[in-house]
């Protein structure tokens, strides 16, 4: 009888995790936010946030991320726009690092900029930008996040 050879933990985890991102409806896939990379050359990777939707009550979310390799700077510039595809002002960037190599949190306050949506819906967006070795200038990785905010009627948020 033939055996398989046993996986490492790493390929068994990476296994694991793109079974379960398979299935649409899987609390991996990150929906309703969209992650798209626009630029890929720092050792990042987003996890992603939750909530993956935020209504206009909500004070914060939280950015997951891995850092395969240590990071000499990671910076989040939070917008909001009501319509997508539309321009919106970054603003001053939220500190998410630098950090060693490993898994990481970091909490970005959303409260004063979801103000700005007011009786509206919209989307919060994320732009993250993250470098590894500042002496290697190919090491940055550029990722933009949205996720969509709910309009919440004012006797709801009471």
């Amino acid at each position: 009888m033939r055996h398989p050879k046993p996986l490492g933990a790493a390929a068994l985890a990476f296994t694991a995790v793109t079974a379960l991102l398979a299935h649409a409806g899987s609390t991996l896939d990150g929906h309703p936010s969209v992650t798209q990379y626009l630029k890929n050359d720092a050792p990042f990777v987003v996890f992603g946030v939750t909530p993956t939707q935020l209504d206009t009550a909500s004070s914060g979310l939280t950015l997951s991320f891995i850092a395969t390799e240590p990071l000499s700077q990671v910076s989040v510039f939070p917008y909001v726009r009501r319509l997508p595809d539309k321009p919106s002002g970054l603003r001053d960037p939220v500190n998410c690092g630098p950090r060693d190599m490993g898994s990481w949190n970091c909490r970005i306050p959303i409260a004063a900029l979801l103000q700005e949506l007011r009786d509206h819906e919209g989307e919060l967006g994320l732009r993250i930008e993250a470098h590894g070795d500042v002496r290697e200038r190919n090491q940055h990785s550029t990722v933009v996040i949205t996720v969509p905010v709910r309009h919440l009627p004012a006797s709801a948020s009471r």
